[in-house]
């Protein structure tokens, strides 16, 4: 249960540095609606509550719905054996990668609720893309602080 905890923690921690992203960049031209809004959108349309919400609680459900997802894949990594997450940061680089495949080459895309990257925007690809790194890198760093591995910039060994 305490890996499932700070897995959560870590994840909602890192769903926060990877909307910081995500939010320095709306104001560039071409990035357009952040994809977890339009996914959740695309999501409440298909369900039929879409046009009933009014607009504060629509703006609270997607800022729910990617908090829960990132909560999501914060418990699946702190359930990933200790040997995986080491080093860190390669850990951290290389979880964020998986999760944006899994997320926008395979599930999202799959159920037509959000494009296939080569229909997207290149800048919001690449910005999505850098924003899942982030969140790799976050949760990494994270989870392993809370687990009392990183100290002072140095990985631990766990005992």
């Amino acid at each position: 249960m305490e890996r499932i905890v700070r897995g959560a923690g870590a994840g909602l921690l890192a769903t926060l540095a990877m909307s910081t992203v995500m939010a320095a960049t709306r104001r560039i031209p071409y990035f357009r609606t952040p994809p977890p809004l339009e996914i959740t959108e695309n999501i409440e349309k298909r369900l039929g509550v879409h046009d009933t919400l009014p607009e504060p609680a629509f703006e609270a459900s997607w800022v729910i719905a990617h908090a829960a997802y990132g909560a999501g894949c914060g418990i699946l990594y702190g359930l990933l054996p200790a040997k995986l997450k080491q080093p860190v940061f390669a850990a951290g680089l290389g979880y964020g990668g998986l999760v944006w495949g899994i997320s926008y080459l395979g599930i999202v895309p799959a159920l037509e609720l959000y494009p296939w990257p080569d229909e997207d925007s290149r800048l919001r690809r690449t910005t999505m893309i850098v924003a899942h790194e982030v969140y790799g890198l976050t949760l990494a760093y994270g989870e392993a602080a809370l687990e009392n591995k990183v100290a002072a910039g140095t990985t631990k060994q766990a005992s």
